[in-house]
């Protein structure tokens, strides 16, 4: 009996048939564990990405309205209100957040910082800890009031360098700004020593720190949303829009005056054979005799032609002679000569010379012209359909209440001592005259000189290099075309803005009265649109 006992300890020792059924409820509150360790965890994450997305949408939110002057009194109610919109599972267990300012990067209560957390008691790790389980968030998102900004520079290019230059000994004393929407590294570019008091430089790209340690100016660069003023406009026609030709006229002299006549009859008395060989006599009172007859004068005839260069005074003509023979015989015949007399009498006589010149008036001028006399542009449109406007030399040119279009490739080429003042168009004038809508009338008033968006623009062909005599008062718009500076343009009525490609100024550059003092514009190249952007 007791080594059948002993034979099945043995066996009992010897067998391992359980050992899985004993690793498994060894195991079992392991395996329990993690489990409900994972769910908890999953919670956790689910939690965590709600609130936090809903706090940076609260963050982003609080900083939009603390950048409006209208709503920053309300920016705490604005980013809770977000933060609402943007929860769901959480809705029951979060905090209401906590919405202050913060300095950041420098600035002053310049960020919105929104913390908030949400608390649960989970089953595992409540067991495990016997608390409850809570996840907290910061969100936190800087804000900068916008700035509308003008200028009276804008190159339009998006993407060249030196898309505007400022080289030679050029002067920019105009403080109405400078702005680039390039966004070149390098889109202003300051080459040899130019004297430069602009106000204020903006820039998508980059701009020459020459501007900051040489002028007093305030500088934007890499700044966002900048955006081409005239970008909206499309271009007009006018009506009527005729084919015109240049063409100068010669110049003439005339003279009006006051004028009255007189007409007397004058007799004289001669001797011979006959009226060819006769000698007048000095004194006759013979057969045949009469007196002279003086008349009496007209009227006097007001501000009427007179003959070319004539003066105040008298002058006379005298008609064709008749001759009767009143005695004698032979070589003492005696003739009677009658003359009519007539006596003009000249006051305030005024003498005017007219220059050659051309008179020009609104329609399409194709192939562009060279002005060649002195030039008077009539109020209107005038468009230049390919090739070049130049005007250059000696020549007086007078435009006032214009507008020119340059389509197909043409350009401006101003250069010389001429003396040009050209001033733009306004509303009623365009309307009235070009015949333009009210609503386009109103887009193009001050619009100088536009240039087609359909036009094949051009390099480096578009040149002012005039004198203080050049007068430009209004704007130009050479969306597709660069312009080049090389002169002097001065402004009398309003601020001279040209937008184009790309501006040089070289050489000597003269731009010391490119706004007159006081007079502004309000093409914005900037809107003021505020700044925000999540940074933790």
């Amino acid at each position: 009996m007791l080594s059948a006992i002993r034979r099945k300890f043995s066996e009992l020792k010897s067998s391992t048939s359980g050992n899985a059924t004993l690793l498994v409820a060894l195991g079992m509150p392991v395996l329990i564990g993690a489990s409900g360790l994972a769910v908890d965890t999953a919670q956790w994450y689910m939690w965590k990405r709600e609130i936090q997305y809903a706090a940076d949408q609260a963050a982003l939110a609080g900083a939009w309205a603390r950048s409006d002057e209208d709503s920053r009194s309300v920016y705490v109610a604005r980013a809770r209100q977000e933060f609402i919109a943007n929860v769901s599972k959480t809705r029951t267990i979060n905090t209401t957040p906590n919405v202050s300012l913060a300095n950041y990067n420098g600035g002053n209560q310049n960020s919105v910082v929104v913390t908030v957390s949400a608390t649960k008691t989970l089953p595992f790790s409540n067991f495990l800890t016997g608390r409850t389980t809570t996840v907290s968030v910061y969100s936190q998102a800087s804000f900068a009031e916008g700035s509308s900004y003008t200028a009276c520079l804008i190159a339009v290019d998006e993407d060249d360098s030196g898309a505007i230059t400022i080289g030679g000994n050029a002067t920019l004393n105009a403080q109405c700004g400078i702005a680039a929407l390039s966004n070149s590294p390098t889109s202003i570019t300051i080459n040899g020593n130019p004297t430069v008091d602009p106000g204020w430089v903006v820039s998508a790209g980059g701009i020459d720190d020459w501007l900051s340690s040489h002028t007093d100016a305030e500088i934007h660069e890499c700044m966002p949303g900048l955006s081409d003023p005239f970008a909206a406009l499309t271009t007009p026609t006018p009506n009527p829009n005729p084919a015109q030709t240049y063409g100068c006229v010669a110049g003439t002299t005339s003279t009006t005056g006051d004028r009255r006549t007189r007409s007397d009859t004058i007799y004289t008395y001669w001797r011979g054979s006959n009226t060819n060989n006769a000698t007048q006599l000095t004194t006759y009172t013979g057969t045949g005799y009469l007196p002279n007859v003086t008349g009496t004068w007209g009227a006097w005839s007001y501000q009427v032609s007179l003959p070319t260069n004539s003066v105040n005074g008298t002058t006379f003509s005298d008609g064709a002679p008749l001759w009767t023979q009143v005695s004698g015989s032979g070589s003492n015949r005696v003739y009677r000569k009658a003359v009519t007399r007539t006596n003009t009498e000249y006051a305030n006589a005024v003498t005017v010379t007219t220059q050659t010149q051309a008179t020009l008036n609104q329609g399409t001028y194709s192939g562009g012209f060279q002005v060649s006399c002195t030039t008077l542009f009539n109020p209107g449109i005038y468009v230049i359909d390919g090739g070049r406007l130049k005007i250059t030399g000696q020549h007086q040119v007078t435009a006032s209440g214009v507008l020119f279009i340059l389509k197909n490739g043409a350009y401006i080429d101003f250069t010389g001592g001429s003396n040009i003042t050209l001033t733009a168009a306004t509303a009623a004038q365009l309307s009235q005259v070009g015949g333009l809508s009210t609503s386009q009338a109103q887009q193009f008033t001050g619009m100088l000189i536009y240039e087609d968006r359909a036009s094949q623009g051009t390099n480096n062909r578009n040149t002012i290099n005039g004198n203080s005599d050049t007068i430009l008062n209004g704007k130009i718009y050479l969306p597709r075309s660069d312009i080049r500076f090389n002169g002097t343009a001065g402004v009398t009525s309003a601020c001279l803005l040209i937008a184009a490609a790309n501006i040089t100024l070289e050489g000597n550059t003269n731009m010391s009265s490119f706004c007159p003092d006081g007079m502004t514009h309000e093409d914005e190249v900037s809107s003021g649109a505020a700044t925000v952007k999540l940074v933790a």
